[in-house]
């Protein structure tokens, strides 16, 4: 069969539309290897942006199997006037205290939910309570697996969290974080989580530290009393210039940094050292075993 004039001009251009459209692929495929510009193939293909939010990191570590995004578990209301004291007893959560202007406490509890669970479903029971005065928040270290990477914040009205009695926390592997708050006393157990206080402690701050690490950030320090030791973990205390006080250190095989110490001391191994600074009124005592401890003036 004999193609006409007419037929074989549409063949033709057709095979040339054809060969110039591979070669246009290929060459983009190979400039798209080869270089390395300021743009990438989101520039040359759309619709392409964005493709990798629709794949996580926690997705792929836990195979998908909880929500890639916290979600907020449960709430509980509290009347600011019920209560003066704190007390937290946390294992593996981070709980996250935090000064609001407003009337109401509020407890919330966030985390990872598993596929196919209800939120409500995931929450931890009786997780704060309000008993004696006090305020008691309690996340334990066990789980059922309906949800991962729990926290926990806790929203204090500025008129509490500004004249609290008390605080006592006992924290095993978990994170503690509390700023603005201004106590008369703070008792603190530490395993191998970290703690971080910002505020003032008026009259005694005691603390006993594992492996964790702690920072005390104190814009009033203990008129009365300090008592601090940490086994193999770290501490950070910083208090005013003018504090006053005596204290005792011993030092085992661990240091200890103070800009309060006399001239001369290299913070190696020692024995009942002394040193004291402006009136003299409060007591403190620091104990280093294998840690590190640094006291010094803001």
């Amino acid at each position: 069969m004999k193609l006409s004039h007419e037929s074989k001009v549409r063949l033709g251009v057709g095979i040339g539309a054809f060969v110039l459209i591979i070669g246009l692929v290929f060459g983009i495929s190979r400039t798209l290897i080869h270089f390395d510009g300021p743009w990438d193939l989101d520039d040359v293909v759309p619709g392409l942006s964005g493709m990798d939010d629709m794949f996580d990191e926690d997705d792929l570590l836990d195979g998908g199997n909880y929500s890639a995004r916290p979600q907020q578990l449960s709430s509980a209301t509290f009347d600011a006037d019920q209560f003066r004291y704190l007390d937290f007893d946390i294992a593996a959560a981070t709980v996250d205290v935090k000064v609001v202007d407003d009337n109401k406490v509020r407890v919330i509890e966030r985390g990872r939910v598993a596929k196919g669970v209800d939120a409500s479903k995931a929450a931890t029971q009786n997780i704060a309570s309000v008993e004696d005065s006090t305020l008691k928040v309690s996340r334990s270290g066990s789980d059922d697996g309906k949800a991962i990477d729990r926290s926990v914040t806790v929203e204090l009205p500025r008129r509490v969290a500004e004249h609290l009695k008390g605080i006592n926390a006992h924290v095993g592997s978990g994170d503690l974080q509390i700023a603005g708050v201004i106590c008369d006393g703070l008792d603190l157990f530490l395993g191998a989580g970290d703690v971080e206080f910002t505020g003032s402690v008026t009259d005694a701050l005691s603390a006993e530290v594992g492996s964790g690490d702690v920072t005390f950030e104190l814009y009033q320090a203990p008129a009365k009393s300090m008592d601090v030791s940490v086994d193999s973990g770290d501490v950070e205390i910083t208090v005013p210039n003018s504090t006053g006080f005596t204290a005792s250190l011993t030092v085992g095989s661990g240091d200890f940094e103070s800009g309060f110490l006399p001239l001369g001391y290299d913070g190696e191994t020692i024995l009942n050292l002394e040193f004291d600074n402006g009136d003299k009124s409060a007591t403190y005592r620091f104990e280093v075993g294998s840690g590190d401890m640094s006291f010094d003036p803001e």
